[in-house]
């Protein structure tokens, strides 16, 4: 027999054992999950040991930026802001000016998705070197100021 054929051959006998251990590993996790459903009956809390965790979703706010903000050029918005604070701002005090600015409350329920654009600006712009970071709040929220 030559050599590609004893292979071949290997090869078909591997992926047949593969086959027939996949179906047998199918065979046992249903067969845990039927015991599992048992043992809930008996105990509501039973959580099985197993079980890879459940990570909780996150729950998106699904108001979308308010038309008025949604029109504007932010990285301009964010510059003139910036150029007239007279100081370092934090990224949701200049999420407030600009929106003050044109007229859109600060309790309105898609800011919160216009402040996570501004910090997208906020980045692209420290990266062009047009804005820096000039400290912390908290030693968490960075403030910004124009890049000199």
């Amino acid at each position: 027999m030559r050599v590609e054929e004893e292979l071949e051959r290997k090869r078909a006998e591997l992926v047949s054992e593969m086959q027939t251990l996949a179906l047998r590993i199918e065979t046992i996790k249903e067969q845990v999950s039927a015991i599992d459903q048992v043992i809930a009956i008996y105990d509501p809390a039973h959580a099985p040991k197993d079980a890879a965790p459940v990570k909780p979703k996150r729950i998106r706010n699904s108001a979308s930026v308010p038309v008025e903000l949604n029109r504007i050029n932010k990285t301009e918005a964010i510059l003139e802001v910036l150029r007239e604070a007279g100081g370092p701002l934090s990224t949701a005090d200049c999420t407030k000016h600009i929106a003050e600015r044109h007229g859109v409350s600060a309790d309105d329920p898609g800011m919160p998705r216009f402040v996570t654009h501004v910090s997208a600006a906020l980045s692209a712009l420290l990266k062009r070197n047009r804005v820096r970071q000039a400290g912390t709040i908290d030693g968490h929220k960075h403030l910004w100021e124009i890049a000199t």
